[in-house]
């Protein structure tokens, strides 16, 4: 009986540990570019579009385009990231935190952002690179 624990606890273990759920690597030189803000919800209209253009200089240009009154605005925005590269901050041309985001998957072609300062008025973000650069 003890033979067959010494060689079944191991295998239970190697079980359990690889099917654990992994935290997903953050790859935080897929940054650059350009992201559409995704809607996931089914129920909500979309009547326009917000997307960040994030360049290597630390900037960024935070585009929203409104069709029901056909405008778009272009904001510039310069972004700090933390020390581990999983915090994003956003900053206006006076040096003002706007936006501030835990980056909770970044990869070639989707972006997940979760507000680090629920009480600024900011939303949760799903983003997806977009095809023109």
């Amino acid at each position: 009986m003890k033979k067959t624990y010494s060689i079944l606890f191991p295998a239970i273990l190697a079980f359990a540990l690889t099917s654990c759920k992994k935290e997903e690597k953050i790859a935080v030189e897929n940054l650059i570019g350009k992201w559409t803000v995704a809607n996931d919800d089914p129920r909500i209209a979309v009547d326009g579009s917000v997307t960040y253009k994030f360049n290597s200089d630390m900037t960024c240009i935070k585009n929203i385009y409104n069709a029901l009154s056909n405008r778009d605005t272009s904001i510039q925005r310069t972004y700090v990231l933390s020390y581990d590269k999983t915090l994003v901050t956003l900053y206006d041309e006076n040096k003002i935190y706007t936006e501030q985001y835990l980056i909770k998957r970044l990869n070639t072609k989707e972006m997940k952002w979760e507000n680090a300062s629920p009480k600024d008025g900011n939303e949760d973000k799903r983003l997806v690179r977009s095809s023109d650069q």
